[in-house]
């Protein structure tokens, strides 16, 4: 006979554990369980089956891993948790008694002490898995950096953000590893690249922070105290393999004292690197079979995807070597020479917003002045004058701009976001590097209009029959786009003579449809009418776009 199996021993009653049984199990208040969920990484859990996990109760519950707690019972901050409990009653009791040396005294050498080093390096093997998860973590240091300090953040604390995240943009500056930048209301997203791995993180722009009263600040500072860690071993790791000591020399502008870069930061030799090996790659004898030849040319068209990457990465570390650019006294500073400088250009600003500026206003070196005024008066006419906005689109556009869109004063082309990807029939804003629009597609432009005011004056049309024509239409291989067309423009598309191919692939295609079940069809119905939104949604905008053109002329 079989052992018969206890209640509450195998599945998911053996696999969660509650909240409360995690605290009587651990034998620590909340608050330590919470801090410690944050610093090791454990979250709770969503069971399938919330009756069956909780042994039959359907009372609300919080559900953690049994695994997940008993890996807590051996972590060794709980002693320092414990330890800290019974170091507060010894100076809650002193202090009582009104001993305030002693209480003094316990304070400053019997407060415990714990580090959170041992914990980086469980949840981070290597320094790749660290820098996937540094999104979070620079961004809570910028947050933090920028907060007032009060009773709940301490003025330390401020301080020591701010000195990680100025040697963070520091290397990130000398090393040249930026690569996107976007102006948004929340902040500057910028985006850089480092060790194959893309960084992306938003500085909050620098107002007067107002410190919110319903945010719990004690789990954030659980956050920030885990970060602060992670991004002293990043930094650290970074600057150990560039040969440079850390903490590195900051000066008063918060940029790095360093004369000259190491030889592992200098990408000249890497274009011929890569031509080099490219012909290495190159079939050479005609002995070869058509296989090998195939292999070979994949091997080239990888590496010469490779190759191009490259060129457009050196570029771009090479945008603003060629210019001297002045900062006006009302433009962000702390961006504006974060993005200069690393894309390889020299910056100086006034020195009311800064000091120890590299040179003067009156230097004759200078090319470009960033201006944020409507009007600039006494002008040299050997520099350019631009708006900040011209720093971010040249960098995401990797080329320099013309100065002349971006004048003081004048209306600015449209800011894209470069984290947009744009998909098959979304609508593309005109770029800002785009050409103008010839006469002759002016022509088409007015041509276009008469052919939409004339549809738009056409009788209305009953609904069954215009389903039916967008049924044949559709059986017929007929485009959305090539039947929202006049009636003119249909009857000589009907005119042209199909070829044998389209004949054949109409009615490939008339069959499967026709040997779709009922479920399919649904679906492909709801397809083809999420497409019409989206179709409708981008002929509205382009119309849109078409009028304000229009009124502009």
């Amino acid at each position: 006979m079989a052992k018969i199996q206890k209640k509450g021993k195998k599945g998911n009653a053996a696999n969660f554990i509650t909240r409360q049984q995690a605290l009587k199990k651990l034998q620590i208040s909340l608050a330590d369980f919470r801090r410690l969920c944050i610093l090791k990484g454990i979250y709770p859990r969503e069971p399938r089956n919330k009756k069956k996990a909780n042994k039959g109760s359907t009372a609300p519950a919080t559900f953690y891993y049994t695994k997940d707690i008993q890996y807590l019972l051996h972590e060794p901050l709980l002693n320092k948790f414990r330890e800290y409990k019974t170091f507060a009653k010894k100076l809650n009791k002193v202090l009582h008694k009104g001993e305030y040396s002693t209480a003094k005294s316990l304070e400053e050498n019997h407060r415990p002490i714990y580090s959170l080093d041992h914990i980086v390096k469980e949840r981070y093997p290597s320094f790749v898995d660290a820098l996937r998860d540094m999104d979070d973590a620079i961004s809570m240091l910028y947050l933090f950096s920028k907060m007032p300090a009060d009773n709940k953040i301490k003025a330390d604390m401020v301080k020591n953000c701010q000195r990680l995240i100025a040697e963070f943009q520091a290397y990130v500056a000398k090393s040249r590893s930026l690569r996107k930048v976007f102006y948004s209301i929340k902040g500057i997203y910028y985006q850089a690249e480092i060790k194959g791995q893309t960084i992306t993180w938003i500085v909050p722009y620098q107002f007067s922070q107002d410190v919110p009263t319903d945010v719990d600040f004690r789990v954030m500072l659980t956050f920030l105290e885990f970060y602060t860690t992670l991004m002293g071993f990043v930094n650290f790791r970074l600057y150990n393999e560039l040969n440079i000591t850390y903490p590195p020399k900051l000066d008063g502008t918060g940029s790095l004292s360093l004369n000259a870069l190491p030889s592992s930061m200098r990408n000249d030799t890497e274009e011929d690197a890569t031509e080099t090996t490219l012909d290495e790659f190159k079939p050479v004898g005609d002995d070869k079979t058509t296989e090998e030849d195939g292999d070979d040319s994949e091997d080239v068209a990888t590496l010469r995807k490779i190759q191009e990457h490259s060129q457009e990465v050196s570029s771009l570390q090479n945008l603003f070597s060629k210019c001297v650019f002045f900062l006006s006294r009302e433009t962000p500073r702390y961006a504006l020479e974060f993005m200069i400088t690393s894309c390889g250009g020299q910056v100086s600003w006034d020195a009311t917003v800064g000091a120890n500026p590299p040179y003067s206003e009156s230097d004759e070196r200078i090319t470009h002045q960033i201006s944020d005024r409507p009007k600039v008066s006494n002008r040299v006419l050997s520099r350019s004058y631009v708006q900040p906005q011209w720093v971010a689109d040249c960098i995401n556009s990797r080329k320099i701009l013309r100065p002349s869109l971006y004048e003081p004063g004048s209306t600015l082309p449209p800011h894209l976001s470069p984290f947009v990807e744009a998909k098959e029939g979304d609508y593309v804003p005109q770029g800002i590097d785009e050409e103008e629009p010839v006469e002759g597609d002016e022509d088409d432009e007015e041509e276009d209009e008469e052919e939409e005011e004339g549809v738009a004056q056409a009788e209305p049309v009953n609904e069954e029959d215009e389903y039916e024509r967008e049924l044949k239409a559709e059986a017929a291989g007929v485009s959305f786009s090539e039947y929202q067309q006049p009636e003119e423009g249909k009857k000589s598309a009907k005119g042209k003579k199909r070829t044998a191919t389209d004949v054949e692939e109409a009615e490939r295609q008339e069959m499967a449809h026709v040997m779709m079940s009922n479920k399919q069809r649904k679906l492909y119905e709801k397809m083809k009418y999420s497409n019409q939104q989206k179709a409708d949604e981008v002929a509205k905008l382009e119309r849109k776009k078409k009028a304000i053109k229009k009124a502009k002329k």
